[in-house]
C-alpha cells in the first residue's frame, strides 16, 4: 500500500510541474456508477455522468455509458459496451454526439481493494460546422483509443476498528492507436483523483474530491481541468 501511495504521489507531481505552460480551467462533475447483477456471472454495469464546465455556470458533456459483463472469476471480468457522449461546442453553438462501441478487462486484487481497468474504444466524433449553417455536424471523424485505469481504495479506521469512511486514489491514463482521424498524437489525456468517501451501505456508496485532468488536443496544446468530482456507486440484484 505504501507503494501505490508513493507511486500517486510521484504522479501527481509530475503532473503540476508539467503543467507551467499549459491553461488552467475548472470543471464540476457528477456522476453516478450504478450495477444491475443478473446472476453470479451476468451483470449490466451503466453510468451517467454530467460534467460542467466553468465551474457550474457553462455547458459542457453529458455521458451515458452501460454494457453486458461477463465475471469470469470473482476477481475477473470482460465486458462490451456502447456509450453517448453529447459535447457542447461554442463555434456551432450545439450539442455535438459521439458514439463509442468499447471493450473492456477489469482486474479486482484479491488482497487489496483494487481494481485495475483495460478499455478499448472505437469512437466516432461529430465535427462543428460553421456558425449559423443549418446543420451543426459538418462531418464524423473516427479514432481508436486505449484506456488503463486503477483505483486503489483504502479503509479510514478508529482505534484499529473499522469505520465507513475511506479514502480513494485513482488514476487514469488515455492512449490514441492506429487509424485515429481525431488526433495524431499518442497521449490523449490522463486523469488523477483523490476522494473521501462513505459506504452508507454495502451497496451503497458516495464519494467527493478533487480530479486533476491534463487533455492534450491535435494541435499540441493542453489544458489542465481541476474538477470537483462527485460519485454515486450503486450495486443492484435483479
Amino acid at each position: 500500500m505504501r507503494k501505490v501511495l508513493l507511486a500517486m504521489a510521484f504522479l501527481a507531481i509530475t503532473r503540476f510541474v508539467s503543467a507551467q505552460n499549459t491553461t488552467q480551467a475548472y470543471q464540476h462533475w457528477y456522476t453516478y456508477f450504478g450495477t444491475m447483477k443478473l446472476n453470479s456471472k451476468w451483470a449490466i454495469p451503466f453510468d451517467v455522468q454530467l460534467r460542467l464546465r466553468d465551474g457550474i455556470s457553462n455547458k459542457g458533456q453529458l455521458l451515458m455509458r452501460g454494457g453486458l459483463q461477463y465475471s469470469i472469476t470473482k476477481q475477473d471480468h470482460m465486458l462490451l459496451g456502447y456509450a453517448y457522449v453529447p459535447t457542447y461546442n461554442g463555434v456551432s453553438n450545439s450539442w455535438l454526439p459521439e458514439q463509442r462501441i468499447f471493450e473492456q478487462y477489469i482486474h479486482k486484487s484479491a488482497r487489496l481493494n483494487m481494481t485495475h481497468r483495460v478499455r478499448l474504444e472505437q469512437r466516432w466524433v461529430a465535427q462543428p460546422t460553421a456558425p449559423d449553417t443549418a446543420h451543426a455536424i459538418g462531418d464524423w471523424k473516427y479514432g481508436n483509443r486505449a484506456r488503463y485505469f486503477n483505483r486503489t481504495q483504502m479503509p479510514i479506521k478508529h482505534k484499529k476498528s473499522a469505520t465507513p469512511f475511506y479514502v480513494a486514489l485513482q488514476e487514469e491514463v488515455f492512449l490514441n492507436l492506429w487509424g485515429n482521424d481525431i488526433s495524431n498524437l499518442l497521449f490523449d489525456q490522463n486523469r488523477f483523483l483523490v476522494a473521501f468517501g462513505y459506504q452508507i451501505k454495502s451497496n451503497l456508496k458516495v464519494d467527493i474530491g478533487y480530479m486533476n485532468q491534463l487533455v492534450q488536443v491535435t494541435s499540441g496544446a493542453k489544458t489542465m481541468n481541476h474538477i470537483l468530482h462527485f460519485s454515486v456507486f450503486h450495486t443492484l440484484d435483479l
